[in-house]
């Protein structure tokens, strides 16, 4: 295969997964794995620029461990990638051994060579840096790579700003989890996978327990900081496969797929728990906090969504109505 034909090969997978629907941190990865292959250089990375910390953190990479990723942070200006976000402006270094800007992440990282690094633009503003690296001293990146970099970073760019503009319209913009809108599509599916191959589906709905009293009490700073807490612990307990929703107010809706009633119960009663024994603390107050969780299943409590939410929400009423801080099922 031509050198040529390659890159055209390449081009044509990257705008396939852009369109895909494949999870952004899978095309991502992906992108990274053929941009190596195209290149065949030893690492690749991608950072995303935090608008509000204006930080670059580690969206993928080849070469770094999870740890790395998780923790490592470059403010604009600081070592490559951070310069190639301030400026705005592609690099390619021969030896970055010699280079002021090259930041040593570890030991490692000594044994790197050359390096290319692109800043990822929409409409002239940077979300983030794709950037290459050799170890080979014999391999030293060309011109001819760098406007290929140039041109693969436009498709980056474009697959990043597509996920954002999806996420603005899925996401809940306080919690960060999905809102309502996404939530009743995503039941709306379930049911009809529940319903034609005769699986189990339980909804879940529940509620900060004298949530207005506690915005009263603390403020609505505080009640905000416990709404995202909440969110938190909720998804940090769930299964990868369940959804979770801001479903208004104080109010969250979980959609648990293939679960069974008494599953679900205890799935619920697992989140209850865990909201419970979280260590809630907003400016040096510590906060109590609980929910009441009310449980309904498909097909025997409804066998669509609105009869399904309709149930859950008469259980989450008779946790209420029962003293709160528990569990009760439709």
């Amino acid at each position: 295969m031509s050198r040529e034909t390659e890159v055209l090969k390449t081009l044509l997978e990257v705008s396939r997964l852009i369109s895909s629907n494949y999870p952004i941190p899978k095309v991502i990865k992906r992108i990274c794995g053929k941009l190596r292959k195209l290149l065949r250089t030893d690492d690749c990375s991608i950072m995303i620029l935090n608008e509000k910390s204006r930080e670059l953190a580690f969206s993928e990479s080849s070469g770094l461990t999870r740890w790395e990723m998780k923790n490592i942070r470059f403010a604009l200006g600081e070592g490559v990638a951070g310069w190639v976000a301030k400026h705005k402006k592609p690099v390619l270094i021969g030896d970055v051994r010699s280079d002021a800007r090259f930041k040593v992440v570890d030991q490692q990282k000594r044994s790197m060579v050359s390096m290319i690094s692109c800043p990822l633009m929409v409409k002239r503003r940077v979300i983030g840096v794709v950037s290459l690296t050799t170890r080979d001293e014999g391999h030293i990146f060309s011109q001819d790579e760098l406007e290929l970099v140039v041109l693969m970073s436009a498709h980056i760019s474009l697959a990043l700003e597509n996920n954002r503009l999806y996420e603005i319209s899925v996401l809940d913009g306080l919690t960060n989890i999905f809102n309502r809108r996404y939530l009743e599509q995503r039941l709306m599916e379930e049911v009809a996978y529940s319903r034609r191959y005769t699986k189990p589906l339980s909804v879940v709905l529940l509620d900060i327990d004298f949530f207005k009293r506690l915005n009263d009490t603390y403020g609505h700073q505080a009640g905000d900081y416990v709404l995202k807490r909440v969110s938190q612990t909720l998804s940090d307990a769930l299964r990868e496969y369940d959804v979770v929703a801001r479903y208004g107010g104080e109010e969250f809706a979980i959609v648990l797929p293939t679960t069974p009633k008494q599953k679900g119960a205890t799935i619920a009663e697992r989140l209850r728990l865990a909201v419970c024994e979280d260590d809630f603390r907003f400016k040096e107050q510590d906060i109590s906090c609980s929910i009441s969780l009310g449980v309904a299943s498909f097909p025997e409590d409804g066998r669509d969504p609105d009869g399904l939410i309709a149930a859950a929400d008469a259980a989450l009423y008779k946790a209420k109505d029962s003293g709160r801080n528990q569990v009760a099922l439709a």
